[in-house]
C-alpha cells in the first residue's frame, strides 16, 4: 500500500510532527505552502471555511492508497490550506487518516468538522487523532521532544491501518 502524508504548518508544530511521522512510517511527505505570504492571521479564513491560493503543483495522489492529512486547528477548524487541498486533490475513494494540531488537549469538534468535509468530498475517514502544538508563552525547544514523540505515536497508530 502506498502512503503519503500532506501537511500545512504555520508555527512549525505540525511540521515537526509530520516529519517525525514520515521518518518512522516511510510515508512520502508533502508540505502545502501559500502562493503568497499571508497578510492576515491564518485563523480568519479557516473559521469561515475558506480556502487559499497554494503553490503548485499539489501532490499527485492518483496512485496513493492511504493519505494522512495533518493540519493546524484554528478555533475548531482545519486550516484554509487544508481546505483548499481536499477540494482540489481528488480525495474521493481514498482512505484518509486526519490529524489536528492545536492549542487544546483534544479537538473533537474540529476533527468532526474536518471529517465531515472529507466525507462530503468522497473520502473514507479511517481515523482521527489530535496533538497539542506549541502554546503561547512557551519556547519551541521546550516542546520539540513532545512533538517528535507525537509523530512516532502517529506512525504506530496508522501502521495497523495500512
Amino acid at each position: 500500500m502506498t502512503g503519503t502524508a500532506v501537511y500545512y504548518s504555520f508555527t512549525g508544530s505540525t511540521e515537526v510532527i509530520a516529519k517525525s511521522f514520515s521518518e518512522k512510517s516511510g510515508f512520502k511527505l508533502f508540505k502545502l505552502e501559500d502562493r503568497e505570504k499571508r497578510k492576515f492571521a491564518p485563523a480568519f479564513a479557516s473559521i469561515l471555511g475558506l480556502g487559499t491560493a497554494l503553490k503548485e503543483p499539489l501532490p499527485d495522489i492518483k496512485n496513493v492508497d492511504f493519505l494522512v492529512l495533518l493540519t493546524p486547528i484554528y478555533a475548531w477548524h482545519p486550516s484554509a490550506q487544508m481546505n483548499t487541498f481536499i477540494k482540489k486533490a481528488g480525495i474521493g475513494g481514498k482512505k484518509l487518516f486526519l490529524v489536528g494540531v492545536g492549542a487544546g488537549e483534544t479537538n473533537e469538534k474540529a476533527m468532526a468538522r474536518f471529517s465531515s468535509k472529507v466525507k462530503k468530498l468522497g473520502g473514507q475517514v479511517v481515523g482521527t487523532k489530535t496533538f497539542k502544538g506549541v502554546q503561547l508563552g512557551k519556547n519551541y525547544k521546550e516542546v520539540e521532544a513532545e512533538l517528535l514523540k507525537s509523530g512516532e505515536e502517529l506512525a504506530k497508530t496508522t501502521d495497523s491501518l495500512t
